[in-house]
């Protein structure tokens, strides 16, 4: 998900913060759970397998496969799922020190950002993003 994109994730979610729960989400709180349970183990080959094709395909950059990056990172992986929000195929969960982004595909919710810090007004800043 490019930083644009993030940005109007972030301002749907501002403006569908009243809004109850949504449908999809304890997939999403489930998908979200394996991806911090990989990233805890520092599970590299679960964490490609977890990320949308986009993602996967941008964190293998150079000579790098998407597990030899991933390995490199230090991706935050403690504390449960928090505030999860839901609009139609995208998703934010926030957990621990992470705010990861999803993505529903046909197979299920994937992780399209993931390392993600708010930057003040500006989109957010992520580790990895498809």
């Amino acid at each position: 998900m490019g930083r644009a994109a993030v940005l109007a994730v972030v301002t749907v979610a501002g403006l569908t913060a009243g809004c109850g729960a949504q449908p999809g989400e304890d997939a999403v709180t489930r998908a979200a759970g394996q991806w911090l349970a990989a990233a805890q183990g520092r599970d590299a080959a679960a964490l490609c397998r977890l990320l949308t094709p986009a993602a996967a395909e941008s964190a293998a950059t150079g000579d790098e496969t998407c597990q030899q990056a991933l390995g490199d990172l230090d991706l935050p992986g403690d504390g449960p799922v928090g505030a999860v929000q839901v609009w139609s195929d995208q998703a934010q969960v926030r957990a621990g020190g992470d705010t990861l982004f999803l993505t529903r595909l046909s197979d299920g919710w994937r992780v399209n950002a993931a390392g993600c810090r708010q930057q003040g007004d500006e989109p957010y800043d992520c580790d990895v993003e498809g």
